[in-house]
């Protein structure tokens, strides 16, 4: 069972989790900090022992504050990368409809709410992928060999993976790899293939993703300095 509580040190707040554990951690994620620590841990503990992860939790807050303000901003002028090309966002009020030009995003809503354009945009990213990608993924798939190992491609919003690949042969792939170039849209694509030949990160693995994507490093660098950006 967990006991929550908030307190404050310094200049930022923390939320302390208690559970059946033994030992203390810090998680700092979407500028929240979360302290998990074992039931019976006396507070001065606790308090002792983020006072000295300050610095570090301060660094992470700073980090993660600079990200925030390099995501994708859904008002006019914005430029966004899609299928590799970049476009400027033009936000209009009126019957809600996106579409896609040449130069640019056209994106018409009913509310001029960061949250109701956010769905109106995830529910046109997916149908983008749906649209756009199979093909795609199927393509490197023969290209690799590994077509009759493929069973289908599906796509979910995740916060934490591009992609995914099963035991099934099922590849899921992020739809906001759509926001970035396409040396990054192919590795991902790549990467997740090779799972179906190598469950796993091994030697082989990467072996069989540089075969086929030769700067893979290249889009691992990207993804770790800019993924977040693609994010709204």
């Amino acid at each position: 069972m967990k006991q929550e509580g908030i307190n404050n040190l310094n200049s930022f707040d923390y939320e302390v989790v208690r559970s059946d554990r033994k030992t203390l951690s810090i998680e700092v994620h979407h500028q929240k900090v979360k302290v998990r620590a074992p039931q019976k841990a006396p507070d001065d503990w606790i308090e002792n022992f983020v006072y000295q992860k300050a610095q570090w939790i301060a660094r992470k807050l700073v980090e993660q504050a600079e990200k925030n303000e390099s995501r994708i901003k859904l008002q006019t002028g914005e430029e966004v990368s899609f299928m590799g090309r970049q476009r400027v966002l033009e936000v209009t009020q009126g019957a809600s409809k996106i579409q896609l030009s040449d130069n640019e995003l056209l994106i018409r809503t009913k509310e001029l709410t960061h949250e109701s354009m956010a769905k109106q945009l995830d529910r046109w990213l997916l149908n983008q992928a749906k649209e756009l990608l199979p093909q795609k993924v199927q393509s490197w798939a023969e290209v690799m060999g590994l077509q009759k190992k493929l069973t289908g491609v599906r796509f979910r919003k995740t916060k934490t993976q591009w992609g995914h690949c099963t035991r099934q042969g099922m590849v899921q792939l992020n739809q906001l790899i759509l926001l970035t170039p396409m040396f990054v849209i192919d590795y991902l694509i790549i990467h997740e293939l090779s799972h179906l030949k190598h469950l796993n990160h091994s030697k082989r693995f990467w072996a069989l993703v540089e075969k086929y994507c030769p700067d893979y490093q290249k889009a691992e660098v990207w993804l770790k300095q800019y993924g977040h950006s693609v994010w709204y």
